[in-house]
């Protein structure tokens, strides 16, 4: 983070407190200043556990940008208002173009332009005379505090409603402009009277191995991620992730009419001890695993067919996906003789959303969308590397063939490693968690039939603990290089819960507790991509 063409806080409140400027640009932007709302403190916050951030005191020699993957430059000072700040030179200039060309990235934040925006000013000739050499400009135009709505299928950014873009501006691509991309559009805020001010606010082009990001507001960062209506955390973390050097992970390639054949296959495991009252439910469907002479666990398999088409592309560059599902048995007892449908949007980055089905098999497997298609939110993706997202989880039940409860949940995805799958060298992607059934707001009703929670005089049964129990689920996911397609998915899960009958005394010990009230539901769903 370049500090050197940028002051620090200096303006003096008190006999204690040191702080930006709250009538110039003199020592916004800065940090360790938890005093202004202009400071970028929330930014250091939010990226500390990804990134190994520094602060720049030096003029950008190659050496200093030798020991660096990125470099961000927020407003440079303007020398009219605080003189004693170096502006960017000539030479520093052609430093920072030879970095980006040899693989590193920049990014440049700026602000909104015009008289209005005195107290944001920044030293624009050398800055734009770096700008302009990677084929980018900005306007001298004010968007003023403005929100902008995301949408599931927004190509670039993902599990964002609503951005706050704090009084940018808007930026021109030019002619000389490499490979450029528009991160995201953006427009006048609606109580603005002028609202003709719309175009790119964040625009990424390509110079040589490297990259290059002008991002038309800087204040979107500072204060302006404390609104709670928007997700400006969210969108840094996925912004940020652009400034990785490209290691070649593509998008989701899926080719307009083309199939893929997906074999499918469901495990279901129980062990509930004799004692428990929830043993003698009935469990219609089931097969009986018997480990030792009394002891009887039931266990479910299914099998299925699915069948993944891309049946359009729109214009955000989302996919209009169908899966088609046949041959759903559970053991050899077919759930439907016709083929059942789920429809469902993938956005360019592999966000699944807008899930609609029909029939039950396809209702079934309808929460393993987000496991057909992988997520991967950039190029420069390398393994260790972790991201946010929001997944429907499903949860285990007792009647493992009805359709199961389901909850979102942020996972985090961790690219473990390269490794071959089926012949295939492939990326692996895992998500693992063990969570408390009451915060995720599962309740005893969610695990057992409707007929016994909703029987005549009330339910017999209750968590024994508000807590519950717990989950414990892995996600994984292998993804061919190649192509970003899912070759293999696999879903394990585990509820571990001790439910209390009432009707029966509660024992003293706890291995008599675990006898009577214990309760383990196992699942672990795959999915195989045909050759």
């Amino acid at each position: 983070f370049d500090y050197y063409h940028h002051s620090k806080p200096s303006t003096k409140v008190g006999n204690f407190m040191v702080t930006g400027s709250w009538l110039g640009g003199e020592g916004r932007y800065a940090w360790n200043d938890y005093v202004h709302s202009n400071t970028f403190d929330p930014v250091f916050t939010s990226l500390g556990e990804d990134f190994y951030i520094t602060i720049g005191r030096e003029s950008f020699t190659k050496k200093v940008l030798s020991q660096h993957d990125a470099v961000l430059i927020i407003n440079p000072d303007n020398p009219k208002v605080v003189p004693q700040i170096p502006v960017i030179t000539d030479a520093e200039i052609k430093n920072v173009r030879d970095f980006v060309y040899r693989g590193g990235s920049l990014m440049v934040m700026i602000n909104a332009g015009g008289i209005d925006r005195t107290s944001e000013d920044f030293e624009s000739v050398q800055l734009r005379k770096l700008v302009r050499s990677f084929g980018l400009d900005w306007n001298n135009d004010d968007t003023h505090y403005s929100d902008v709505e995301i949408g599931a299928t927004h190509p670039y950014f993902y599990d964002v409603p609503v951005f706050h873009y704090g009084a940018g501006c808007t930026i021109q691509i030019l002619p000389g402009a490499e490979q450029p991309e528009t991160l995201m559009e953006v427009a006048s805020d609606a109580g603005y009277p002028d609202r003709h001010i719309k175009g790119p606010g964040m625009v990424l082009v390509r110079h040589g191995k490297g990259k290059m990001i002008l991002v038309g507001d800087a204040g979107s960062w500072t204060g302006n991620m404390s609104r709670p209506w928007a997700e400006n955390d969210r969108i840094l973390k996925q912004l940020f992730m652009y400034l990785k050097p490209d290691n070649g992970a593509v998008m989701p390639q899926y080719p307009v009419d083309k199939s893929m054949e997906y074999d499918v296959t469901i495990s279901g495991l129980q062990a509930i001890p004799n004692a428990n009252s929830i043993s003698q439910i009935p469990k219609e469907g089931y097969e009986m695993f018997k480990p030792r002479e009394r002891t009887n666990m039931p266990y479910l398999e299914g099998t299925a067919k699915l069948v993944l088409t891309n049946k359009a592309v729109s214009a955000d560059q989302s996919l209009n996906m169908e899966a088609a599902v046949s041959g759903f048995k559970w053991f050899n007892k077919l759930v439907s003789d016709t083929v059942q449908r789920i429809r469902f949007v993938s956005s360019r980055q592999g966000k699944v959303s807008n899930i609609d089905v029909n029939g039950k098999a396809a209702a079934w497997l309808a929460p393993e969308m987000s496991s057909a298609v992988a997520l991967t939110p950039v190029e420069g993706i390398r393994p260790g590397d972790k991201w946010l997202s929001q997944e429907w989880l499903r949860i285990p039940v007792l009647d493992g063939t009805s359709v199961s409860p389901v909850r979102n949940l942020e996972l985090e995805v961790t690219y473990v490693r390269d490794e071959m799958m089926n012949g295939i060298k492939c990326r692996l992607y895992r998500s693992a968690d063990e969570l408390w059934l009451n915060d995720l707001n599962i309740k005893a009703g969610d695990l057992l039939p409707d007929a016994i929670m909703n029987r005549v005089g009330g339910s017999h049964f209750k968590f024994f603990n508000e807590r519950g129990g717990k989950l414990l689920f892995k996600k994984e996911q292998w993804v061919d290089v190649r192509t970003g397609v899912v070759i293999k998915a696999r879903n394990q899960s585990r509820i571990l819960a001790w439910i209390e009958d009432t009707r029966k005394k509660v024992d003293l010990s706890n291995a008599d507790k675990d006898n009577s009230m214990i309760l383990s539901l196992a699942q672990i769903i795959t999915l195989d991509l045909k050759k």
